[in-house]
């Protein structure tokens, strides 16, 4: 799954939802906006990685009501955590961050 960072779109969306062998961000155009943008998802972040809130990728609205989604997100999310991934404290994921135009 990716997480699309759009600056000229002014948004975030979820592309590939049912990949969940993958975790990433896609950051698309650079500066302040496109940082604004991923705060909303992310708790925390630095220039490679994005802490993702494990409760905003369940509330996505046009998937927090399929039991697909939410299955398949406890189980990336396990497999995560055996890696060191997923901080229980934050409530977050681990994502890398790609840019794009940047």
């Amino acid at each position: 799954m990716i997480i699309n960072v759009d600056q000229a779109r002014g948004g975030l969306e979820i592309v590939e939802p049912s990949d969940f062998k993958s975790f990433a961000v896609r950051i698309h155009g650079a500066g302040p906006e496109a940082d604004e943008l991923l705060d909303l998802a992310a708790v925390k972040r630095d220039r490679s990685h994005a802490w993702i809130a494990e409760r905003w990728l369940r509330e996505w609205p046009a998937l927090k009501d399929e039991t697909w989604w939410q299955e398949g997100l406890t189980k990336m999310i396990a497999v995560a955590a055996r890696f060191g991934w997923v901080d229980n404290e934050t409530g977050s994921v681990r994502a890398h961050i790609e840019r794009v135009g940047s």
